[in-house]
């Protein structure tokens, strides 16, 4: 007889970001076992009013108010938003505080963050928020440690994130950990993107198609950890190191895994670091050369005409798009207003 689905439950501070919300929620309605979806889900609310609203006029019913749910939780989610960068009431942290020691797993995507550490909950804990926030973040919890770079990060059982599609990101991770690596790659074909997406929330193709195809778990982080280390020497010794392995057994468990040679497979993945750079930066050649691990400029051009029979000077005409004077902007200053009528949603998973 099957065991009970895994309860992911989602908790709400409204105006809360759609996206943060609704990314991980797809990741984890996909799974399907023994003809079933393999996680259930709670949406859990701040308030006691229905439905819960997102900062673009959304509207999401059927919900409860955290106080009121008596069910169990698996993993909870707390979501982002502007409702979450508030300061939350005394008993949402104290129930917060009470209910962490019977969940498996507890997660902010975004700006969640905000929430899980007024509770006290990542005390003495590395954390992640969205990059806008950060400042206001260490403003508000001077005593905590936080990391501006990371999509995610783990420490124990408490998951904190980047911005936005960062929280798809951390759902896989999670549905990696609950059902293999083999479900979490097809997911992430499935929704095109990257499965341990690198920190600085580029996507790279040749990352997710290396990590897919490894089947030695020793190597399935190597290469989001090079790609993220292209400036430092990396020969067959320290790539050794980070997989704990002797340098000739490397060598030859590399070349079964890859297909490739370790210099051959470096030079690969700075080209596709510089091409990064090329299309979506006006970074001067001889600053991508160093930023990507090239000795100088002329290293940069001999490999990129041997790669892309290109030099970065063609490429970046071609395919370059210079940068604007200022970012994206993830969140409103102040909620945008409703859309008309409250859109109500469902989580509903057909059969695949």
């Amino acid at each position: 007889m099957r065991q009970r689905s895994p309860v992911i439950a989602f908790l709400v501070a409204s105006p809360f970001e759609l996206l943060d919300f609704a990314g991980p929620a797809a990741v984890f309605a996909y799974p399907i076992v023994n003809g079933k979806p393999f996680y259930s889900f709670q949406i859990l609310s701040t308030t006691s009013s229905d439905p819960v609203k997102s900062m673009g006029g959304i509207a999401i019913s059927g919900i409860c108010k955290y106080s009121e749910y008596t069910g169990p939780i698996d993993t909870l989610v707390v979501v982002g938003g502007l409702g979450s960068i508030e300061h939350q009431p005394t008993e949402i942290l104290d129930w917060l505080r009470r209910r962490s020691s019977r969940i498996r797993r507890v997660a902010s995507v975004c700006t969640g963050a905000f929430v899980l550490a007024a509770s006290g909950l990542l005390d003495g804990r590395r954390v992640a928020t969205h990059w806008r926030y950060c400042d206001l973040f260490v403003s508000r919890f001077k005593h905590l440690k936080v990391e501006r770079e990371p999509i995610f990060i783990q420490d124990g059982k408490f998951y904190t994130t980047a911005g936005v599609s960062a929280g798809i990101d951390l759902a896989l991770a999670l549905v990696e950990e609950d059902l293999g690596h083999s479900v979490a790659a097809a997911l992430a074909r499935e929704f095109v993107l990257f499965l341990r997406r690198p920190g600085n929330q580029t996507q790279y193709s040749t990352v997710l198609a290396q990590q897919e195809e490894l089947s030695d778990k020793r190597m399935r982080d190597l290469p989001v950890w090079t790609r993220n280390h292209l400036d430092r020497k990396l020969d067959v010794r320290a790539l050794a190191n980070v997989v704990a392995m002797s340098p000739r057994t490397f060598a030859r468990q590399f070349q079964s895994q890859f297909g490739t040679t370790p210099a051959r497979w470096i030079q690969s993945l700075r080209v596709e670091a510089a091409r990064q750079h090329l299309e979506s930066h006006d970074m001067p050649l001889k600053r991508i050369a160093r930023v990507t691990g090239f000795r100088d400029e002329q290293a940069l051009r001999r490999a990129f005409i041997q790669q892309m029979s290109l030099t970065p000077k063609q490429y970046r005409e071609r395919f370059g798009v210079a940068e604007t004077a200022t970012g994206p902007s993830y969140f409103h200053e102040t909620p945008a207003p409703p859309l008309g009528a409250a859109a109500e949603v469902s989580m509903h998973m057909a059969e695949r």
